[in-house]
């Protein structure tokens, strides 16, 4: 049941991805409009040694580094140089870390063989803004060792789309002080069971040494907590968002403006705080995997389906019209994978349709596949693959969020 409604020719409607008003740099500033291009590239690698017990895995390592396709690269050159440099220190990072990590594990492994396991690093990228004034993202990183359990953290990255610098909070936000006594009340009042420790001293001792770790999003700004930053590692990963029209005098009038239609990726079984209608109500927004069901939980009221996927990959579409869409990209069990649509409104969330397609892009190079996910930030013209068979090049089409929510085609 996809809508089909005609772009125009494969060049038009790739063009229509990255258009740029010709007007100059100025006219791009007074007109927010989100962007797509950005992607990522994923290396997997195992390492493998052998004892008189046998031959073992001692390491087995994923990477994804964020990138720039050659559209966005030509509008922005100075941001695709900011964040390539980002990532080429990223991969640097993580080789020396995995020396260090096969070392690590051949010393369990002799230490205490009957408990050995082999060792894992994940490292992701997540974007959760593009558009012509930033480009924000989440660098995300676990481990898993010879301790007693993993280790995980996210870092927020965000950047100036003309300049490629690096955003200062300072940036964003007038008053610092007013900022900290608004996360710390928004901390207690959306985990009021949480056991902090000296959460109070440590999110005013993170903003006076400028340590905060944020993103900034389409509607709000959202601050992260890493485990035993603020709490116990029992309580996870925790984060607050702060809306601009919740608080506008708390920022730059430059930060204010925003975009009419974006599509905002975000992490399964985490919160996405947003507005869905655009004013000061706050809607919160929950994606979770469960054993043989999907769940979507909003303002909290949670509704099942009873479809199995794995892997989940959702992106919130916020139209021009103020409709809003879910689009929850999954892996089925019989290993393709699919996107599930959802109609998003306050007190109902309604399924539209299933669509044969992924962010996730395959290029099949003997002896090995290479795999790309590409990032959905501008719903007006993207790029989404049809499924790909075992040992194929995944085939792309160039698409749009059509006024049912549906797809469009170029």
């Amino acid at each position: 049941m996809l809508g089909r409604k005609k772009i125009g020719s494969l060049l038009c409607a790739s063009l229509m991805v990255m258009a740029v008003p010709l007007a100059g740099k100025a006219a791009e500033i007074q007109q927010p409009r989100a962007v797509n291009g950005l992607y990522k590239q994923v290396h997997q690698q195992n390492d493998m040694d052998k004892d008189e017990r046998g031959e073992y895995e001692l390491l087995h390592q994923r990477w994804a580094g964020l990138a720039v396709d050659k559209e966005l690269r030509g509008l922005y050159p100075e941001l695709a140089a900011a964040i390539e440099r980002r990532t080429k220190a990223d991969w640097a990072r993580v080789q020396k870390e995995r020396k260090g990590m096969k070392v690590e594990a051949r010393q369990f492994r002799r230490d205490v063989p009957q408990y050995y396991h082999s060792f894992v690093q994940d490292v992701d990228v997540l974007v959760r803004r593009a558009d012509n004034y930033v480009v924000s993202y989440l660098e995300m990183g676990a481990t898993e060792g010879a301790g007693a359990h993993g280790m995980y953290g996210w870092q927020g990255v965000n950047l100036n789309t003309l300049s490629g610098e690096e955003l200062a909070l300072a940036h964003v936000v007038k008053d610092t002080g007013k900022l900290t006594d608004l996360i710390i009340a928004r901390l207690k009042k959306d985990y009021p069971q949480a056991n902090f420790i000296d959460m109070k001293k440590q999110v005013r001792s993170f903003a006076l040494q400028g340590k905060l770790n944020w993103t900034l999003d389409p509607r709000g700004i959202t601050f992260y907590f890493n485990p035993y930053e603020i709490a116990p590692y029992a309580e996870g990963l925790l984060s607050v968002t702060l809306l601009y029209q919740e608080y506008p005098q708390l920022f730059h009038e430059s930060y204010l403006r925003t975009v009419k239609e974006y599509a905002q990726p975000f992490p399964g079984n985490y919160p996405l705080t947003t507005s869905l209608r655009d004013d000061e109500r706050r809607d919160v927004l929950t994606v979770q995997e469960g054993s043989e069901s999907l769940y979507v939980e909003l303002n909290g009221r949670k509704t099942e389906w009873d479809t199995h996927l794995t892997d989940l990959q959702p992106v919130l579409i916020h139209m021009k019209d103020k409709k809003n869409y879910l689009y929850i990209d999954g892996r089925t069990p019989e290993g393709p994978r699919q996107t599930i649509v959802f109609k998003v409104q306050r007190g109902k969330v309604q399924h539209i349709g299933t669509l044969p397609y992924t962010f996730q892009h395959i290029e099949a190079v003997s002896p090995v596949q290479q795999e790309y996910w590409r990032f959905l930030t501008n719903p007006d013209g993207f790029y989404f693959d049809r499924n790909a068979t075992q040992g194929n090049s995944s085939k792309t089409d160039i698409c749009a969020v059509g006024d049912d929510g549906l797809l469009t085609f170029g």
